[in-house]
């Protein structure tokens, strides 16, 4: 009795077929961008007003999409924060009557998760809101401290796939910082006058701060081709 061997040909093509199916299922998507927006400050300065003396930032943005839900980014934004007592109406920061103008760079790796479905090709999945959080560090330059520094950014955003290759992002983030710096004040320093044996600054409440505004993207893939059953876009 003998067995028959199937084609060794039509083997080998039917697992390279299934192999092209499965690597198109998984297929991954790479966007690149600008972002254009206002940064602001959370300090001494600041006890909590949002967009208090905000300032132009820009910078640029990587995402690599894992899925319709998740992906990961890189993002470099430059900005001034500023600050300034005599803007303020408390009458002690007004006594204080200190300001600041630092430039940052800033660089984050930030994970996004989507609520819903995110394909920017797509007839119904082509807008989503999401969260993002990561590690980051910054750079500031100040002549009296380190020049760089951690930060912990999250933060929410909204985005829409105005084509299958542009998308439109807006969002906000902040920075969760390890210096109480960045306003420049010294550190728990008292000061007598008409206000005597006043706290300037505290530094166990660390400096914080803001992005918020537009990420224009264009989205792109490696080395493949598309495969309409899964929507991806051509290479």
């Amino acid at each position: 009795m003998f067995i028959k061997i199937p084609n060794i040909k039509k083997v080998f093509l039917l697992f390279l077929l299934i192999f092209q199916l499965n690597t198109f299922a998984q297929k991954k998507s790479h966007e690149i961008g600008f972002f254009a927006g206002a940064a602001y400050y959370t300090g001494e300065l600041n006890n909590g007003v949002p967009f208090y003396s905000p300032s132009l930032a820009y910078g640029f943005l990587y995402r690599y999409d894992i899925n319709k839900r998740y992906a990961l980014k890189l993002s470099g934004t430059f900005s001034r924060l500023t600050g300034n007592d005599a803007s303020s109406k408390n009458p002690y920061e007004q006594w204080r009557g200190r300001s600041f103008s630092t430039f940052v760079s800033d660089f984050a790796a930030m994970f996004e998760f989507s609520f819903l479905p995110f394909q920017a090709a797509s007839l119904r999945e082509y807008y989503s809101f999401y969260l993002t959080a990561g590690l980051g560090a910054f750079y500031m330059r100040s002549p009296a401290q380190i020049p760089v520094h951690p930060t912990i950014p999250f933060g929410i955003g909204f985005k829409y796939g105005v084509s299958k290759r542009m998308v439109i992002t807006g969002e906000w983030t902040y920075r969760k910082t390890f210096t109480d710096y960045i306003d420049q004040l010294p550190p728990d320093e008292y000061t007598s006058g008409s206000l005597p044996l006043k706290q300037s600054s505290y530094d166990k409440s660390k400096d914080w701060y803001s992005f918020a505004g537009i990420t224009i993207t264009y989205k792109f893939a490696l080395g493949r081709h598309s495969c309409p059953a899964y929507g991806y876009l051509s290479k």
